[in-house]
């Protein structure tokens, strides 16, 4: 049955339609009191106690309150600030629509009237917990009035078409098989089981703590290693493959498998290092090329992965060496069982033959006459320990730190993002990075991505401290082995609880279990290590802690783990951690989850009363018409992104200049996506000044300036002195430019490092001013003329003068006897050493102007000695440097100045293709202004050139109507916005999980005609709907998702978008407090104890996937339980345990509230609003 019938069934057999006009009753007609008396909307009411006329409505509404940035996109004739409704007018319950007040972005106004001296009372009641009336075995929640209202509400008017077909364009997305994210990205989200990202990120934290671990340090030593090649040989002979030759059991073979590691190790290094040089996704490529790393890299991906695999093996290895461990005495060891220190040993042989017997470290044979091949193993092992123990980890950090995605500043519909959506936003940009190091970090959360680094020096330590303080080596061989060994139990102590205290502060992964299961690793290390100090002291009880003791950690630290999934118990904790990520990080795992535990999950606080549901709610806007837009663009033949096209932006990580899509195939759906990019970085405020400057009175002074920079200032060798002197520190001013068209910017990078950026017309005009003057232009004239001599053999005679001797001085301050010998060099190759990094036309054009000399391999000079000084003067012996190489200056210059030429006209040329295949004021103008299509196509095609972007503008004028139709069905008044996009909210992150809404996509999709999200529906009818459906039993089962507690909470929500500040509002109560409250009430009084201010920002397509967040502020206070209001009780760290065991994605953070109850009673077994008859007037501030 379909939800019309539902309404028409409920409808004739209401006992009350005798009451109703014999047409369908409007909603113009219930908002302006026609029909029944009693079923029109009430009369405001006013605030009982809270003054709140500023109040923000969240967290980033209330940094902009003052902020025109905030405000929508506009046309060039609108206003740029937009007054909020007045509380005279008190709140509205009927929408009119088209609105008419310009589109909101979310701040929507929630000032109220002062103090009333009048309140109502009840009688002596005792209020409902909140968390009784949302139970899954609660009552119904039974609202009379709200279900009249909803009752007479008009059935929606959609356009007609066939029923089974989605909404255009959407039909066409779904039968592409991809998401809008998918579109703009060009590339879908790679599976879990084949993304190397996971499975490296997942085997690299395996390995790195099954190799870290204690139990394996005895293992990391030459014997082991010879151990290890001796298990490969036997494995190998078995087979006829290799014969195992007897010079394995000569022990002269550690020294031979040492170095072929270490030599191994070090060309991996050397290719590491070279490869990195330039990896830095954001900075260290200039101007307007791809900074993404192109290709999959797989030789980078595989000598990371094995340089990081083999930093500990190698590391304690060399480590063993440098202290020269028991197994590299030549001679067995003495030590052990000894009575006295040091012990008493006969002598090995003659003494002009033999070594003394104690006289055995740092030596291979203990005959003299033999060669000692301990230094063969010492000096590569230092080096070792230098450039690869040392440095690694630091260069690692390094790369992994220039790799990371950056986080756009701003949200899709152009405000400022908070904390938790900067996390959401970094999750997502992991699923889709393609950066060869995203395995090192992707397992990390948003700023810790270069934990891994750390990760590998804390498990370093304790494989250090193993294999330094240890009786059986050279340098604690004459101590006491006891007190060795404790103190060597007190470090390995006081490290495990240095770590554990960290990973309880900083909980560096990204998701929770893996934190859960760090913790329980470091917990385990710490038990471990206690019991092993206590062990070691030899205190009363040895024999239980060794066994009983040992096992029951063991018992609590791994079954942790083993109640988390399948999982193999080593010695590290990290295997159980890794195992159980890569489980729950499948998406048929979380569906699993998610089906078990009966959570819906939602993108937005969506029980909120701050939620934007007014007549220009931005949710809707963005879900429908925005969505509209954009997949219009993105599917169309004529204007799609072409298949395979990788799309990149020009960025800078800390957002100093807008982004610049790369790569441009002249597409409109390309342009499309660069508008939202820009949009997201710069922000609404900026982008709407950024489109007036484009179309304002101004316009021809801007093309002026941005012609005259574009066809002669851009470039290498562009000179920019700021006007105030202190902006930068530089000395030559000189460096490389590039423009970005929207919004106009001009990027300078100095040949020191550092960037200037100038965006207003003044600085324009200085810009300008400054290089075409003549004594710039002389500089620049110098600069390309010693470009021209780059790596070519310059005429410059040069007498190297080189000492003979020692330069130090004697005691008595005399110089020892030097030679002096002078060599004579007339020819040397002239080298250009730069900082960024931009190619065109086999030129390289980046920052950095850095000249040597290089006369011979070990004679290189600074360009001091032909007369180059910093200010580029023209000096007389730069003059004659000149004049010496005039023919190799003129014969290179035309074909330069033609490259740089080639390169100016090609950006410029890019830059108005891009204007004239999609303007940036489409943005403004069609995305973000829903509006009668009505003369839509006609006005676009004024102020759009390419003629697929006309064309699809004239024949898809059915299909911006039927989204400005489907706009205002669901705007007409605030309980049919919210019951929308409470509908589409539920579909979108639930569809895949919850079986019934897949099998009723057309009732639920707001895709289809039939969606219940267009027409609210008193609960009866709902429980029918649902029942019919199978969502719904009489009967609670087990798996239901729906519930009489979840629809208490739908329909209380949805009462108080109808009669808030009514009578008929449910009053509420917090903790115990006495006072009577409404949900704008309680949502003041609890701002500092949620864990997530604000509402959410709701941005996210079809993200459905699990993204672990702190709970949104009406999730955590609808499930807090009542407490007493006289303290506050902070959330403690179990309030994650749900989500440390991937129960839920989801967790209390901050304060608890004091629970909040409800005025309701029961009767005739259900919940039923305590009625309002008595009331008397309290004067004052006195409340209820």
């Amino acid at each position: 049955m379909a939800v019309k019938d539902l309404i028409q069934l409920y409808e004739s057999s209401s006992p009350n339609d005798t009451n109703q006009s014999p047409e369908s009753p409007s909603r113009l007609n219930a908002g302006t009191g026609t029909g029944n008396s009693a079923l029109s909307l009430p009369p405001p009411r006013r605030a009982r106690f809270i003054h709140r006329n500023d109040e923000p409505t969240s967290r980033a509404d209330a940094t902009l309150v003052n902020d025109t940035s905030e405000y929508p996109f506009r046309g060039i004739g609108s206003s740029d600030l937009r007054e909020p409704l007045s509380p005279k007018d008190g709140p509205s319950t009927l929408h009119a629509y088209p609105p008419t007040e310009q589109w909101s972005t979310g701040r929507h106004s929630h000032q109220r009237s002062q103090i009333s001296n009048k309140n109502d009372l009840h009688p002596p009641h005792s209020p409902v917990p909140a968390q009784d009336v949302f139970a899954r075995n609660a009552l119904p929640l039974h609202l009379p009035k709200l279900d009249k209202y909803l009752e007479l509400l008009k059935i929606p008017h959609l356009p007609s078409g066939d029923e089974s077909r989605m909404f255009p364009p959407m039909d066409k997305l779904a039968s592409l098989g991809w998401t809008l994210d998918d579109l703009e990205n060009n590339a879908t989200s790679t599976p879990s089981w084949r993304d190397r990202r996971s499975l490296l990120g997942t085997s690299i934290n395996v390995l790195i703590g099954f190799l870290g671990s204690s139990a394996l340090a005895s293992f990391y030593s030459l014997q082991g290693l010879v151990n290890t090649v001796q298990i490969f040989a036997l494995i190998l002979s078995t087979i006829g493959k290799l014969p195992l030759h007897s010079s394995l059991e000569c022990i002269h073979m550690s020294l031979v498998f040492l170095l072929v590691f270490i030599v191994l190790v070090s060309a991996l290094l050397v290719y590491f290092y070279r490869s990195t040089t330039r990896c830095d996704r954001y900075n260290s490529i200039e101007g307007l090329q791809d900074m993404e790393t192109k290709g999959n890299k797989w030789g980078l991906v595989i000598t990371t992965f094995l340089l990081t695999v083999a930093y500990l093996p190698l590391s304690t290895m060399v480590i063993h060496v440098v202290v020269w461990s028991e197994e590299l005495w030549p001679i067995p060891n003495p030590y052990r069982n000894a009575t006295t220190l040091p012990p008493d040993l006969p002598p090995l042989g003659p003494p002009n033959v033999f070594r003394d017997p104690l006289d055995f470290c740092w030596t291979t044979t203990m005959k003299r006459n033999e060669v000692n091949l301990a230094p063969l193993m010492m000096i590569p092992s230092i080096l070792v320990f230098i450039l690869f123990t040392l440095w690694f980890p630091f260069v690692l950090r390094r790369v992994i730190r220039q790799s990371v995605p950056k986080v756009d500043s701003y949200t899709a519909l152009g405000r400022p993002r908070n904390t938790a959506d900067q996390d959401a936003e970094y999750q997502r940009l992991l699923g889709r990075d393609r950066n060869p190091f995203a395995f090192l970090y992707t397992a990390f959360r948003r700023g810790w991505g270069t934990y891994i680094s750390t990760y590998l020096f804390a498990k370093l330590s304790t494989l250090l401290i193993i294999a330094i303080f240890d009786p059986d080596n050279c340098l604690f061989r004459n101590y006491s082995r006891t007190t060795i060994s404790v103190i060597r139990q007190i470090l390995l102590l006081l490290t495990t609880i240095g770590f554990f205290i960290a990973q309880c502060i900083f909980a560096p992964f990204l998701d929770p279990i893996n934190n859960a299961s760090e913790w329980t690793s470091r917990l385990n290390y710490l038990t471990t290590a206690s019991t092993a100090l206590a062990v070691t002291l030899n205190i009363p009880g040895k024999e239980i802690l060794e066994s009983y003791v040992l096992y029951c950690i063991y018992i609590v630290t791994y079954g942790l783990g083993f109640c988390k999934g399948p999982h193999l118990a080593f010695r590290s904790r990290r295997l159980t951690t890794s195992t159980d990520f890569s489980l729950i990080n499948f998406g048929w795992m979380q569906r699993i989850v998610k089906k078990l535990t009966r959570r819906m999950d939602f993108s937005i606080d969506i029980f909120s009363p701050r939620l934007d549901i007014s007549n220009c709610s931005v949710h809707t806007k963005r879900r429908i018409w925005q969505e509209t837009v954009t997949a219009l663009l993105l599917t169309d033949e004529s204007c799609k992104i072409p298949n395979g096209q990788h799309i990149a932006f020009a960025q800078a990580r800390d957002s100093i200049f807008p982004p610049y899509l790369l790569d441009f195939q002249g597409t409109p759906a390309e342009r499309h996506v660069e508008n939202l990019k820009i949009l997201r970085e710069v922000g609404a405020g900026t982008y709407r000044r950024a489109n007036a400057l484009l179309s304002g009175p101004d316009i021809s002074w801007y093309r002026y300036l941005q012609d005259e920079i574009q066809k002669n200032y851009t470039g290498p060798d562009s000179y920019w002195k700021p006007l105030d002197d202190n902006e930068v520190n530089c000395r030559t001013y000189f460096g490389n430019a590039w423009w970005i068209p929207f919004p106009p910017t001009l990027v300078i990078r100095y040949d020191e490092g550092p960037y200037a950026v100038l965006n207003d017309s003044v600085a324009l005009e200085a810009y300008i001013a400054q290089n075409s003057s003549k004594d710039v232009q002389m500089r620049r004239q110098i600069r390309m003329a010693l470009r021209c001599l780059e790596g070519k053999l310059v005429r410059w005679p040069y007498d190297h003068v080189q000492h003979i001797g020692s330069p130090s001085l004697l005691c008595c301050g005399r110089r020892r006897y030097e030679a002096v010998t002078t060599q004579q060099y007339t020819f040397a190759l002239l080298k250009i050493k730069r900082r960024g990094h931009l190619f065109w036309a086999g030129v390289h054009l980046g920052s950095g102007f850095q000249i040597t000399l290089r006369y011979s391999r070990s004679v290189i000079v600074p360009s001091e000695v032909f007369g180059l000084t910093e200010d580029y003067d023209l000096t007389p012996s730069l003059a004659r440097f000149l004049d010496l190489n005039k023919n190799l200056i003129d014969k290179s210059l035309p074909s330069l100045e033609e490259k740089i030429s080639f390169y100016r006209r090609f950006h410029r040329k890019q830059c108005r293709t891009k204007a004239k295949v999609l303007s940036y004021r489409f943005l403004t103008f069609v995305y973000d202004q829903p509006r009668d299509p009505h003369g839509l196509a006609q006005s676009s095609i004024e102020f759009e050139r390419d003629k697929r972007v006309r064309q699809l503008m004239r024949s898809s004028e059915a299909v911006f109507k039927i989204a400005y139709d489907r706009l205002a069905a669901v705007s007409t008044s605030p309980a049919a916005t919210w019951w929308y996009i409470f509908w589409d909210d539920l579909w979108r992150r639930n569809h895949d999980t919850i079986s019934g809404l897949q099998t009723h996509a057309k009732d639920f999709n707001p895709h289809y005609r039939t969606s219940i999200a267009y027409t609210p529906l008193p609960r009866q009818v709902l429980e029918s709907f649902l029942t019919q459906r199978g969502l719904l039993h009489s009967k609670p089962k087990w798996s239901d998702f729906f519930h009489a507690g979840f629809l208490n909470k739908l329909y209380l929500r949805l009462n108080d978008a109808v009669f808030r500040d009514s009578s008929r509002a449910i009053v509420f109560h917090l903790g115990n407090d006495g006072r009577e409250l409404d949900m704008e009430d309680i949502d003041i009084l609890t701002q500092a104890q949620s864990s997530t201010l604000g509402t959410g920002g709701g941005t996210d397509h079809d993200a459905s996937n699990m993204r672990p967040r702190p709970t949104y502020r009406w999730e955590g206070l609808l499930s807090d339980p009542p407490g007493n209001g006289g303290h506050e009780r902070r959330r403690k760290w179990l309030t994650k345990m749900g989500a440390w065991f991937g129960i839920t994605p989801l967790w209390r953070a901050g304060f608890q509230s004091y629970g909040i109850s409800l005025d309701v009673k029961v009767e005739n077994g259900r919940y039923v609003q305590l009625h309002d008859d008595h009331s008397t007037t309290v004067a004052g501030n006195s409340v209820r």
